[in-house]
Formats: structure tokens, C-alpha cells, sequence
């Protein structure tokens, strides 16, 4: 039995792609990659929030939708709410460290004012604009490589990285992971998400020991915030849940750049239901700061 996985070419891509190829392969299962360019790789100079919806995403899926490959491997935060009804998330194995961190020689609060720090997330820069608005925040996109290139040049004097590409990667420059409660990551930020058709009972039997069962909750819970505030890599919304014994454990924020809410909600339950309460209290904080109307 073979099985072709499709994917972005890109470094971190292939690493995540590696966890599940290397799975297969301990069960018997030869693997194929097939390597996908997507209107985000072939733009790689333009800002994400320009390029639409789905820009990693999209191409990786329609080539499992026209045969060409049994499986999609993705960073589940790129996966946008809307994938084609034939297909489904058929696992995700266990997360990643979701946190943000900030590489480079200092600390966030011993950046020199005017330091140039480089981000290609609008939550981001304005997490940072509220933090440290003396800081001269500056767009920058392209892989890890390139950026940590840019970074080691001089050209910025630090970037804000997820920390889980950088582990993947096996990265590792100096840096400081950033609380979550001041730099709530993306949600589903350290997710690996593997697509296939809803209809396809073999392959998600294979994959049933590779998935993992918490993540699997944390994820739905934040896409359930999303769901009601709006979000994904073009928004200021960051939300993070972390299963802790039968609990859910919630933080979720929200910037413009000015101002900054930030709420926490703990529950049992449904993690839908869990996520759709702390949406709702980050959405009468946000009221009661005048962020929306």
C-alpha cells in the first residue's frame, strides 16, 4: 500500500509532513510526497492579508479533491472554516508549544527603543504597537531561513516566530517564548492537521493511533472563538486552550494596536460550547473598551 501526501515544498511544510510520513512508515506504509506551490509561495513578497483567504491551503486540498493524493498535511491555523464538504480533518497529532517567541539577543523588555523588530502577523504588530509602541515594528514574509537570515544580517534586531516552526526546524538561535496572556498565539498555532475525504474509513482507521485526542479538543475550541469573533493569520485575534485534566483551560485577546482585551474561561464540556462562552466574554470586553461598537 502507498499513500501520497500533498504539501507546500517550503522547509517547515516538509517537517510536518516528516511526522506523518514517519508514522506511516512504522505501520508498513510506503509514502509519496507531492509537493504543491500555492498562491502564497509563488507571491512570497506580498503581505499575507493581500493574498486572501485559504493562500496555504487551498491548492494542497483540490489535489486530494482531484486524486492526486490520499492525504493533505497542513498547519491547522492556515486551514481556513470553509474546506470543500468532500473533505474532512481526518487527525491531528499531538501539539507542538503554541507559544509565540521572540529570537534574538534580548528580551521584549530590553529591546532599545526604535529597535526594528520584524512580524508578517497583524496580531502581532499590534500586540507589539501595545506593548512596546516605541518599538519600530516592520513587515517581513518568506520562510524561516530567510527571516533568521535577515535577522543575522542586521537588518532587524529581533523577529516574532512561532516557537513550534522553530523546534520543528530543530532551530536553535537564541530567543524567549512570550507569555501567553501578553502574546496569545494564533489559534491552532502548533497543530499539524491531516485532510483526506470524510468517506475514506480506511485511511482515517490508519491514522486513528496517530491522532490525538486533546489537541483534537483544544483545536475545536479555538476554531469555535473564531467562528464567533472572526479570526485566522488576517486578524489581531489570538486564543489558546490547554486541556488540564477533564478542563479546558481558555485565554483569548484581542488588539487593535491601542488598546488590548484579554479574557480567560475555564469549563468542562463540549469544547465548542467552551469556546463559544469565551468568545462571548472576550466580545462584551472588547464592547466595553470601544473596540467594536
Amino acid at each position: 500500500m502507498k499513500i501520497r501526501v500533498a504539501a507546500r515544498g517550503s522547509k517547515l511544510s516538509l517537517a510536518q509532513v516528516k511526522v506523518v510520513t514517519d508514522y506511516l512508515n512504522s505501520q508498513g506504509i510506503e509514502t509519496q510526497l507531492v509537493e504543491v506551490k500555492t498562491r502564497a509561495d509563488l507571491f512570497s513578497t506580498a503581505p499575507l492579508h493581500k493574498l486572501g483567504k485559504g493562500v496555504f491551503e487551498k491548492e494542497v486540498n483540490e489535489v486530494v479533491l482531484r486524486g492526486g493524493a490520499d492525504l493533505a498535511v497542513h498547519s491547522m491555523k492556515d486551514l481556513s472554516s470553509e474546506m470543500a464538504n468532500e473533505l474532512e480533518i481526518l487527525a491531528m497529532p499531538k501539539r507542538e508549544v503554541p507559544l509565540d517567541s521572540l529570537v534574538g539577543k534580548y528580551e521584549l523588555e530590553r529591546l532599545e527603543p526604535g529597535s526594528k523588530v520584524g512580524t508578517g502577523s497583524i496580531r502581532r504588530k499590534n500586540l507589539l504597537k501595545f506593548l512596546r509602541p516605541d518599538l519600530n515594528v516592520v513587515d517581513i514574509r518568506g520562510n524561516v531561513d530567510t527571516r533568521l537570515s535577515k535577522l543575522n544580517s542586521g537588518q532587524y534586531d529581533a523577529l516574532i516566530l512561532a516557537e513550534a516552526g522553530l523546534r520543528r526546524l530543530g532551530i536553535t538561535a537564541s530567543r524567549f517564548t512570550l507569555s501567553p496572556l501578553d502574546f496569545t498565539p494564533e489559534p491552532n498555532q502548533g497543530i499539524i492537521a491531516i485532510v483526506g475525504h470524510k468517506d475514506n474509513t480506511r485511511l482515517r482507521e490508519i491514522l486513528k493511533e496517530l491522532n490525538h485526542k486533546e489537541t483534537m479538543e483544544e483545536a475545536r475550541a479555538e476554531r469555535a472563538v473564531v467562528k464567533l469573533v472572526g479570526g485566522g493569520c488576517h486578524s489581531p485575534l489570538g486564543v489558546l486552550f490547554k486541556k488540564e485534566g477533564s478542563k479546558l483551560e481558555g485565554i483569548a485577546t484581542y488588539s487593535d494596536g491601542s488598546k488590548k482585551v484579554t479574557v480567560t474561561h475555564s469549563d468542562s464540556g463540549v469544547p465548542e460550547v467552551v469556546g463559544e462562552a469565551l468568545a462571548r466574554k472576550l466580545l462584551k470586553e472588547m464592547k466595553n473598551e470601544g473596540i467594536i461598537p
